[in-house]
């Protein structure tokens, strides 16, 4: 293979990027702990982000928080819009699945690295041999057919239907791994894969392309990624429209890449990052006064009346969210009772809990835009709960509401007494940390709700705040620290709009590990190694045969057909519902603020005639065009389709 290195650029982008970064002809970048001053503003695009302040390696999966370079240097075979499902091409210029279990990727002829050398196939098979996720589990091999053709051989057994095939490859940042740079760990990882034996035939469980790992080979393999991981290039790897000028702990520069294959379609120059402010006031400060150009999310109604009012070059657009926000009990939490530590949430106290609250109040204190749910933790969101359910099933779904007594009477079946206008368990006083991410406006509404609510009905509420998300989940699934209550999505889909994705963040990423759910261990003789660990849960079946266990069939989803997910998803959503884990407030309608003072391109330009705060949610049914064009106004949701497309400019 002959790596083609196209430079013919790159000279005048670092000559032009330091004149415009240091208004002066030197040849260095502005003082490491002075500001970034920019001469061309109109050709800056700001925005907030986080990224580590120290510490940041120069890679993707080094497990580093790398803040804008996520959005706009490293990309996928296929970008996919979280919320819609639209697809583009980005590092792949087509994939074509085939009717014998193959699919052929070819990647795009101009996609190249940010040190000038082609996006090869090698490039893509290196991604997926050292980082052997989720994917790789449905695939036997990879083939590389030239350097810009791969065949993907798919597991017939377990072979996803074509549209699931397609949205598993834009999941995973095959950019992210240069196989010249990563040579070592990708030859590496490729020899253990190697030396573990075939799985045998018609096997379903954990086995990436078809293999199944000793525990020796799983501890080398780990050794391995550890090391990749603690690798730190000279270079931030990436092949996006932009790539990594310079970076202090509070800015971050970015400068166009001129070599990439739609560098045309982009106007921005620069994106230059500001280290994002846990207070959100300094934002709502920031968009007010034009500091910065993008901010994705809500703002309490008044303040967002406000921000538009002080800046008449901003306007707030209104989207769907496949989430629900609401309170999870930490199941592990428990208080003494007659001088004996008993669990706080017993199954009389989680029902309780649903009709405490008046939802609806709760809502508008969070998101007044928001749709009000009566429903409890479901694990997927009303919207998606309805879209893969079965009616009659979803039907089944308790409906809860606001009555104070029906939580009373069933306080006092769980053995709680109410004195002096206080609840008491066993003869101590029910006080209940409500623990929420203080970076979050609706969180940090709806947690001032919640406790207003407990405190009139008698229960001691303390706000415990998280300054950002990882502070509060670092809080909140550790088991000595966490709190008896958060505030935080109960429901979420952080992926393609597929059953799996809410699954995924239920049980495998998030919520299950905020309810404290117990894990399997290796002194249950029926416990496989691949299972300790995992959480352990049994659910009673939709249909009413039985009960099943949640590990056993998360991770089949994707090959079965319409009739068999249904009945999985009933059998999930429904027997979760019945547990009562958490009490849903709403689902959430999200939103982006843009500066269409400097943004050309973007839709509902009726409404803007008529107000900069656009209420109106465009929905895929009545009105397809703007639910995806909406859909693109956010960059967590898209990434850099936005440009990339040339719908902003």
């Amino acid at each position: 293979m002959t790596r083609q290195k196209k430079q013919r650029f790159i000279p005048f982008i670092v000559a032009f990027a330091t004149i415009l970064v240091t208004g002066c002809g030197s040849t260095s970048l502005a003082p490491s702990d002075g500001p970034i001053v920019l001469s061309e503003e109109e050709r800056t695009f700001n925005i907030l982000h986080n990224w580590d302040k120290v510490g940041m390696k120069n890679h993707l999966n080094a497990g580093t928080n790398v803040g804008p370079l996520a959005w706009f240097s490293v990309e996928s075979l296929i970008q996919y819009v979280r919320s819609t499902d639209e697809v583009y091409y980005i590092l792949a210029e087509n994939i074509e699945h085939h009717a014998n279990s193959t699919s052929t990727v070819t990647l795009r002829a101009n996609a190249t690295w940010h040190d000038g050398t082609d996006y090869v196939a090698d490039d893509m098979i290196g991604y997926y041999i050292v980082n052997q996720g989720q994917v790789t589990n449905y695939m036997t091999s990879l083939e590389k057919v030239d350097d810009k053709t791969v065949l993907i051989h798919w597991k017939p057994q377990m072979e996803p239907n074509e549209r699931v095939k397609t949205l598993l490859l834009a999941v995973d940042r095959a950019g992210a791994v240069q196989y010249d740079e990563f040579k070592t760990f990708v030859d590496e990882a490729n020899r253990i894969l190697t030396s573990s034996p075939q799985a045998p035939a018609g096997y379903t469980g954990w086995a990436p392309f078809g293999r199944i790992a000793s525990q020796t080979n799983i501890n080398d393999y780990m050794a391995n990624y550890t090391a990749f991981k603690n690798y730190n290039p000279e270079w931030f790897v990436g092949t996006g429209p932009f790539k990594l000028s310079r970076k202090t702990e509070t800015e971050m520069l970015l400068v166009k890449n001129e070599d990439y294959w739609a560098t045309d379609s982009i106007k921005f120059d620069f994106i230059r990052a500001t280290n994002s402010m846990n207070d959100l006031n300094q934002k709502y400060n920031m968009l007010s006064s034009g500091a910065i150009d993008y901010q994705d999310g809500l703002a309490p109604e008044a303040t967002m009346n406000q921000i538009l009012l002080n800046n008449p070059n901003m306007a707030h657009y209104k989207m769907f969210d496949p989430g629900s926000i609401g309170v999870v009990f930490n199941l592990a939490k428990k208080m003494q009772v007659n001088g004996v530590a008993q669990p706080i949430w017993t199954d009389k106290a989680r029902e309780a809990f649903q009709y405490i609250f008046d939802r609806e109040e709760v809502k508008n204190a969070g998101n007044p835009y928001a749709i009000t749910s009566w429903k409890p933790l479901m694990t997927m969101a009303p919207s998606e709960a309805q879209k893969y359910m079965s009616p009659d099933k979803y039907a089944e779904i308790e409906t809860f509401s606001h009555n104070e007594q029906t939580a009373a009477n069933l306080l006092v079946e769980a053995g709680w007494n109410k004195v002096d206008g206080w609840w008491y368990n066993g003869g101590t006083k029910v006080k209940l940390n409500v623990h929420y991410d203080g970076s979050h406006p609706g969180m940090s509404g709806v947690a001032v709700a919640v406790q207003a609510a407990l405190t009139s009905f008698g229960v001691e509420a303390i706000l415990k705040k998280g300054a950002d998300f990882n502070s509060w989940f670092g809080t909140a699934s550790s088991d000595a620290w966490a709190h008896e209550l958060s505030v935080c999505w109960t429901d979420l889909n952080m992926s393609f709009s597929f059953p799996t994705g809410s699954f995924i963040y239920a049980y495998k990423d998030i919520t299950a590990k905020v309810l404290h759910l117990p894990k399997y261990t290796g002194d249950d003789p029926e416990t496989t190694v691949i299972e300790t660990n995992e959480f352990d849960l049994d659910l009673e079946k939709a249909d009413g045969s039985g009960t099943f266990r949640v590990i056993d069939v998360l991770d089949g989803m994707y090959y079965l057909n319409d009739e068999e997910l249904t009945e999985v998803v009933n059998d999930l959503v429904l027997g979760v519902s019945k547990k009562n884990f958490g009490v849903q407030f709403y689902q959430n309608v999200t939103g982006s603020f843009i500066n269409i003072g400097k943004l050309g391109g973007v839709p509902l330009q009726d409404y803007l005639a008529t107000s900069r705060n656009i209420t109106y949610v465009p929905n895929f049914e009545d009105d397809p065009d703007n639910f995806y064009a909406v859909a693109r106004l956010n960059f967590h949701f898209a990434y850099a389709v936005p440009f990339i497309s040339g719908d902003l400019y």
